[in-house]
């Protein structure tokens, strides 16, 4: 028997603190309110539409109640918003894959494409032993 979804990506608050550093030395450090649903599309420019990590960070956060998240020249942590529970695993995929199924019914590239990767191994060139 499915169970109804609490909530979904666009209705769970979540604080965005982003942190800019620079040799070390913290630049800049600004905080702001949004919603999770953009949350999962900034992650999914950013690291790729059907990137494992995406599904990582939205489960870590759901069920933590935070996450951070670095890279090179900026640390961004979300925090669930005043008033957000933190829940259980199984509730935290169930909004991921709600999330994921309403983009596809709204014509957003899913996982339905398929893409062609070749993956070609190097070659190896042997030294040639002289005769």
């Amino acid at each position: 028997m499915l169970t109804p979804l609490p909530k979904n990506a666009l209705q769970i608050a979540v604080v965005e603190t982003r942190t800019r550093v620079q040799d070390g030395m913290l630049i800049s450090s600004e905080a702001k309110e949004l919603f999770l649903e953009a949350v999962i599309q900034d992650f999914q420019l950013q690291l790729g539409q059907t990137s494992a990590h995406v599904l990582g960070i939205v489960i870590q956060l759901l069920t933590r109640g935070k996450v951070r998240v670095d890279f090179r020249d900026y640390a961004v942590r979300f925090e669930l918003g005043e008033g957000q529970p933190v829940m259980e695993r199984t509730q935290a995929v169930a909004i991921f894959d709600d999330y994921v199924k309403r983009q596809k019914s709204d014509g957003v590239p899913s996982s339905d494409v398929t893409q062609k990767i070749m993956v070609q191994a190097p070659r190896v060139s042997l030294p040639r032993v002289g005769r």
